[in-house]
């Protein structure tokens, strides 16, 4: 990640996925805390968690994404989408209505199909556990 307002999208978008359920576990505040500090370098404590959740239930992500997709990097995209799927896949069930979240905050970033399948299939690629 290079810049501090990229590093804010991850938090945004991993937050909207968390309240995409209308609750947030401790499971998903610890794997948002380690994800962003994953892909940013930056902590986040849990207040900001529970801040960043409160705030993204009542709001739209992937039309604020909208706005300013533009200006990120093809890395900062992939990072943004990394937080979001993983933070979905916290519980190991995706239900649609939450696919349909993550192709709509996808679209917002212009990432093609093929984009987002190759992402996804790196967040799917067995490694250490979440």
């Amino acid at each position: 990640m290079t810049t501090a307002m990229e590093a804010d999208w991850v938090l945004r978008t991993m937050a909207a996925m968390a309240a995409a359920d209308q609750r947030l576990d401790a499971r998903e505040v610890d794997l948002i805390q380690r994800v962003y500090q994953e892909l940013t370098g930056r902590p986040v404590d849990v207040g900001g968690v529970v801040s960043a959740v409160q705030v993204y239930a009542r709001r739209d992500v992937a039309e604020d994404l909208s706005r300013v997709a533009g200006s990120f990097s093809p890395e900062a995209k992939t990072a943004i989408m990394h937080g979001a799927y993983r933070t979905l896949a916290v519980n190991n069930h995706i239900s649609q209505a939450e696919r349909d979240t993550l192709g709509r905050v996808a679209g917002a970033l212009r990432l093609t199909e093929s984009e987002l399948e190759a992402i996804l299939a790196e967040v799917d690629t067995p490694r250490s556990p979440t």
